[in-house]
């Protein structure tokens, strides 16, 4: 696999973080690619998957905290593209957050970066071991 295309920019104040990168890679048409960030936000929704239950634990922190990595990949779910991110966060103490990023985050101020991928897209397919939806290579 190959870059094919980078794509800089940033996302406005009180818009949804990961629902803006999915709004940005399909009005770009993205199917394959790595997304990495820097910034802060209003609030965090993220969440830690129980290995053993098999479902998300969902965290809300509503205060104001400092984006200090989000990383993510562009792949094929369910035939669309799918944005899916980790998310590294501090306080105004450094106390640090992370997980899985979840809907509803609200930016302060956010810059990405958008790697498109070209070659063969990565399908996510239902995984019964693990109850995730994984990549198939």
């Amino acid at each position: 696999m190959k870059i094919k295309n980078i794509i800089i920019g940033k996302i406005k104040k009180d818009s949804f973080l990961l629902e803006k990168l999915n709004e940005i890679v399909k009005e770009n048409k993205i199917n394959c690619g790595i997304i990495l960030g820097i910034g802060a936000i209003q609030n965090l929704n993220f969440g830690f998957y129980n290995q053993e239950k098999h479902e998300y634990k969902t965290i809300t922190i509503n205060k104001p905290l400092e984006v200090l990595n989000l990383t993510g990949n562009i792949s094929i779910k369910e035939n669309s593209p799918f944005v899916h991110c980790h998310i590294t966060c501090a306080d105004e103490d450094g106390k640090v957050y992370g997980g899985h990023l979840f809907e509803g985050t609200k930016v302060f101020a956010f810059e990405y970066k958008i790697f498109e991928v070209e070659g063969k897209f990565l399908i996510r397919n239902f995984d019964n071991l693990t109850g995730l939806f994984l990549w198939e290579r």
